[in-house]
Formats: C-alpha cells, sequence, structure tokens
C-alpha cells in the first residue's frame, strides 16, 4: 500500500464514534435499515477489536474483521489514507454539529437528539451539553409534544451523567472490570435466594476493554434479588429496576447491569447474553436452518422436530418452547458441543464446533511456573525494582502450586554504568540468588526450582542493553521494547529481529509494547517476526500485567497459525501479581490456544531443555 500521505492516526476510539455517527445520521434521514445495521455491526466489531485497526489495515487485512464488509472497509481505508471519508460528508450534511456529542449522552437516542438542536436551534458542539442542560432546568423540554416531565427529568440525570464521564464509550482493561464485577458478586452470593451469579456480554468472553458490567443471577425469587441488588453499598443511584433485573451506577461512575432468571432456562438466558451479537447472529441462522428459532428464554420449534436431544429438555407449553438449565445442553441441542466463551466472535467456531475441530483450550491449572517476575534485588536497574524478596516470591510461587519461577529483573543502567560493572553486578547477582534459593529449600523443603533470568532492553539499534560477558550469569534472556515506540515498520521488524537472533534472547516480551488506553502498540511486520521464531525456537510472551495484555489475541491467533510457541508471565513487580496470571490465560484462550502451545505449562526438566536448545 502506498501511504506516502501524512493524516491524523485514528484510534478505535475515534473509528466506533464515526461509525456510530454515520449509523445514527442514516437513522435519522430514513435510509435503508440494512445500511444502518451494518455501520452498527462494524462499530461493535472494531469497539471489542484487541488490536488498533490501523494495525489491521497495515497488514491489509480490514475485510477480515468479523461485521467489516467491503463497502465499509472502503470507506475505512479511504480514512485512513486521507483523513476524510467523502461519503461520510454527503451522510452528514444537513445535520447540526451539536447533534453528535448529544450521541452519547446515556438515554439520549438518535432522533430525539436532532429534535432537540433542531427546536431549540443549537450548533456549537462544545456549548450544548450545558446549552440543553440550561433548557432542561427552565422547563422548556418538557412542553415539548412527545417528552413531558418524565423526560426531561431522565435527560437532565443523562447530561449530568455525561459531565461527569459516566458514559458506556470509557471503557477499562479486563482485569479491573473482572475486579469490579466480583466485589458485586460477592455481594449477591450473600443473599440467600441467589443460586448462582456469573457475569456476561465481554466481560464473559474476557474482551480486553469492558464497558459496563453485565451480570446473570439464577434465582427462583426475582423480585427479592432485584431488590437487594439496588441496596448495594457502593450505589449512586438506579437507573433502572424491573421484574427481570435492574441498573445501578456505582460511586466510581459504572454502570453495572444484572438480570435474573430461574434455574429451568438459566442456560438459554447465559447464552444469549454472552454473545457476541456476531455468534449469535450466526447461531440463529445455523438453527433456522434446522428448523429452530432461538431467544434469551429457549429454543422453539418452527417445524416438526427430528432431533433427539430436544427428549430430555423441558418443554414451557405456555412460551411454545423448550428452555435449558446449561449452555452445554443448549448448544447439544443443536447439535454442537458447547463453544467456550471467549471463542464466541464468529471467527470460525461455529464451523470448527460442527466438524468438531474446537480447540481445547489452555486453562490457568495448565501453567506450572511464572517466567517473568521482578524481585527487589537491586541491580541498579534501567527501569523499576520489584517490591518483594525472592524469598517472598518463592512462598507465593508455592502456593499456587508451581514447579518453577523465573526471576527477571531488568537489566542494569547502561547508562549508569561501565560495562566492567555490569558484568561484575551481574555475577554478584547470580551468587547471591542462587544462595538465598538454596536456604528457603532447604527450609521449606518445597519441589520449587529457580531459572535465573534477565529482561534486557532492546535498544533502537536492536542491539541488547547487556555487555555479552554477562548473558553467562543468566540461563536465558526476556527482551522487550521500552523506547523508541515511533520507529517506523521496517526498521521496527529488524530492531526485534536483531535482538532475537542473539543466542540467549528466547523470549519476545509484551511484544507490541502497548499500554491500554495510553499507548498503541509498536508497528512492526509481525508475519515477518512470527516467522522467525517458528524457526528459531523463539518464544512470544503473552503478558498478563492489566494494562498490556500483549500479546493481543488477534496477534496470538496469527502467530498460533504459523506454530509459534508462547509463554505466559505475569511481569510481577509485587507478589501479589502473581495471580494476574489467568488474565494471559484469558488472552491465550481468546487466540484458539491449547497447552500444548505454552511452554510454561511443560515439566522443570523440558523447559530447562528448551532453554538450553
Amino acid at each position: 500500500m502506498s501511504k506516502s500521505k501524512t493524516v491524523h492516526v485514528f484510534t478505535n476510539s475515534e473509528i466506533v464514534k464515526l461509525l456510530r455517527d454515520v449509523a445514527a445520521a442514516l437513522l435519522i434521514k430514513d435510509a435503508n435499515r440494512f445500511r444502518i445495521i451494518a455501520y452498527e455491526k462494524a462499530a461493535d466489531s472494531v469497539e471489542h477489536l484487541t488490536s488498533e485497526l490501523k494495525d489491521v489495515w497495515d497488514e491489509g487485512k480490514l475485510e477480515g474483521v468479523p461485521g467489516i464488509g467491503p463497502t465499509i472497509a472502503a470507506h475505512i481505508d479511504e480514512l485512513f489514507r486521507n483523513g476524510n471519508v467523502k461519503h461520510f460528508g454527503k451522510v452528514f450534511h444537513g445535520l447540526s454539529p451539536a447533534l453528535f456529542p448529544l450521541l452519547l449522552v446515556p438515554g439520549l437516542g438518535p432522533k430525539k437528539a436532532f429534535r432537540l438542536t433542531r427546536e431549540f436551534q443549537l450548533t456549537n458542539p462544545k456549548t450544548v451539553i450545558s446549552d440543553l442542560q440550561k433548557l432542561a432546568l427552565r422547563h422548556k423540554i418538557a412542553v415539548l409534544e412527545g417528552f413531558g416531565e418524565k423526560s426531561e427529568q431522565l435527560l437532565l440525570s443523562g447530561l449530568e451523567s455525561f459531565s461527569k464521564g459516566q458514559i458506556k464509550e470509557n471503557r477499562m482493561p479486563l482485569p479491573y472490570a473482572d475486579r469490579l464485577a466480583q466485589e458485586v458478586i460477592d455481594y449477591l452470593q450473600k443473599h440467600p435466594a441467589v443460586v448462582r451469579v456469573d457475569v456476561l456480554g465481554s466481560l464473559r468472553r474476557k474482551v480486553a476493554t469492558i464497558g459496563d458490567i453485565d451480570l446473570a443471577a439464577m434465582t427462583e425469587n426475582p423480585l427479592e434479588v432485584v431488590k437487594y441488588f439496588t441496596k448495594y453499598h457502593k450505589l449512586s443511584k438506579i437507573i433502572d429496576q424491573g421484574e427481570k433485573g435492574a441498573t445501578i451506577l456505582l460511586t466510581i461512575g459504572r454502570q453495572v447491569d444484572l438480570r435474573v432468571q430461574s434455574k429451568k432456562s438459566y442456560g438459554a438466558m447465559l447464552q444469549y447474553f454472552t454473545g457476541s451479537k456476531h455468534h449469535n447472529i450466526k447461531l440463529r441462522e445455523f438453527a433456522l436452518k434446522k428448523g429452530l428459532s432461538l431467544s434469551e428464554h429457549g429454543i422453539k420449534a418452527i417445524k416438526k422436530l427430528q432431533n433427539s436431544n430436544f427428549k430430555s429438555q423441558n418443554y414451557n407449553k405456555k412460551l411454545g418452547l423448550y428452555e435449558f438449565e446449561s449452555e452445554k445442553a443448549f448448544y447439544g441441542a443443536l447439535g454442537l458441543p458447547e463453544i467456550p466463551p471467549e471463542l464466541r466472535e464468529d471467527a470460525g467456531e461455529i464451523e470448527a464446533a460442527q466438524q468438531h475441530k474446537l480447540p481445547n483450550l489452555v486453562t490457568l491449572k495448565d501453567i506450572k511456573g511464572d517466567f517473568h517476575v521482578h524481585s527487589n534485588y537491586d541491580l541498579e536497574p534501567s527501569h523499576d525494582l520489584g517490591a518483594n524478596s525472592l524469598t517472598d516470591l518463592l512462598n507465593q510461587s508455592a502456593q499456587l502450586g508451581y514447579s518453577y519461577l523465573g526471576i527477571s529483573d531488568h537489566n542494569p543502567s547502561m547508562k549508569n554504568h561501565t560495562e566492567v560493572q555490569i558484568v561484575s553486578l551481574m555475577k554478584t547477582r547470580r551468587e547471591k540468588l542462587e544462595r538465598q534459593f538454596m536456604a528457603w529449600k532447604n527450609r521449606e523443603k518445597k519441589p520449587i526450582q529457580p531459572f535465573y533470568l534477565l529482561e534486557v532492553d532492546i535498544l533502537p539499534s536492536g542491539l541488547l542493553a547487556l555487555p555479552n560477558d554477562a548473558f553467562k550469569y543468566i540461563d536465558a534472556a526476556i527482551v522487550s521494547v521500552h523506547s523508541s515506540f515511533t520507529q517506523g515498520r521496517s526498521e521496527t521488524t529488524k530492531r526485534i529481529l536483531t535482538a532475537l537472533a542473539h543466542p540467549k534472547a528466547k523470549i519476545l516480551g509484551h511484544p507490541t509494547a502497548r499500554l491500554i488506553g495510553e499507548r498503541e502498540g509498536i508497528d512492526a511486520d509481525w508475519n515477518a517476526i512470527f516467522t522467525y521464531c517458528a524457526a528459531n525456537g523463539r518464544a512470544l510472551e503473552i503478558n498478563s500485567w492489566p494494562e498490556r495484555l500483549d500479546l493481543p489475541d488477534r496477534l496470538v491467533r496469527e502467530a498460533l497459525s504459523r506454530k509459534v510457541k508462547f509463554i505466559i508471565n505475569t511481569d510481577a513487580h509485587h507478589v501479589d501479581h502473581l495471580t494476574n496470571m489467568k488474565y494471559g490465560v484469558d488472552v491465550a484462550r481468546r487466540g484458539w490456544v491449547e497447552a500444548q502451545d505454552v511452554l510454561n505449562t511443560m515439566g522443570y526438566n523440558e523447559l530447562s531443555k528448551w532453554l538450553k536448545s
């Protein structure tokens, strides 16, 4: 592709907003509903994409993103090349610029937003929120036909939430959403009428970033559970409440939705609200060919059933459908094995299920050790120290049931030391850590083996920030990019491949160097890097650090297709961080990774042999 023209680099969030603005404009102008749905579907796909769309475009793989067809792909191509799309300009023609900020206000749809901007001649996107607040406080909106006092109060509430930044588009990394959800789950499970609680939506599918928290509770007393939920001690206000659930806003500005369902149809509801939207659409199409209709309540037969899988299921005469207690039974009624939530993205999982070729995904129990852990041993490093001693880290690793632990402190600062000093520091470190480990092992009698590693900076040139004589004091190096993130693709690719060519450089740490919500990943030819790793026995790290989750799942699956091996690490800088391993496992599962693809599912002897190979 020719990309000589310098244009603004659009982030995923900007593209999502643009696509939703286009869908809203088409809705206002009563365009064909399938065109509107296409843009909404594309926006959903980009929102849940775990890589930057710009990187996907650079690789020429736009049409490989579920939900982006040829027409929208062409518009996005034009956007990245020129910084604008002529067709979008035509779609927006005649609409006030003040309309589009209103589309982010909770509870305010496109047509109502359009009517308000037209009725009050609002044209300034910078002041439209405060302008509407003033109008609502003066009760100018309640008198409009179709609004009324209740609508005016709801609008005021939505404008207030928007002003405080309490909007869906403020997404959070998976680990933070998971911990927030767990707090609410712990609260709900204290109620005697709650049988079980599950997360729903993108959180259950373990997407890298999450918007609102969606939960499901199994109960035979829904009204009591909903009432209890609305008394949560961190509640700011109740947004909605009914027989089947409620929506609350927390004091930190996050929204939590709860759905309640009885045991007999809990499985159908769990499947439906886990999504993704694209997976459910494909599954409905698959079911329709069998004469079946799917919903959150169960499965309805459109024609006479020939499927014996339904015989053991509860038939609800009132609703005219079969109900399912479990997702396994729900998928089984369709003649499919249960598809793990992490795979439900319409990325070939239904076809794989039909052919009985779903992967046996790696689990947290498969992990036998952590390879990327920072101790508080002071190597006078280029980056931050860990907070805990080797002894503390070994104690926690023993509690986690690990067979080995890799200590991977940052390399000594080259700026502040001579090569001779660095070699001396490394020699002393190895000797002291070995003594500490032997003292611990003799005392605790635990079957944990150490790996003495180092996380080494990849310099802009591709050289490693460690003198050659110092490498003899480590078993292997995790090599990582920590600087010069804006190098061009060719230069970055050469930099990484040069670093990986070192005999002790066995693992590429947090490969894209992204920080979720702060920094995009580096621009590199990942196909070339994956090919090199597969051919030369190098592993790619899946880093479990909350802001990294790197390698992203899309690239994990691409690397997997080239037979690259992975290692899942926490990059722990505190003993408590060792429990973040599950988030790296989540990323691996979304990338269709099995235990056999992950090096730290191996035993100590096998992994030690790989390091020396």
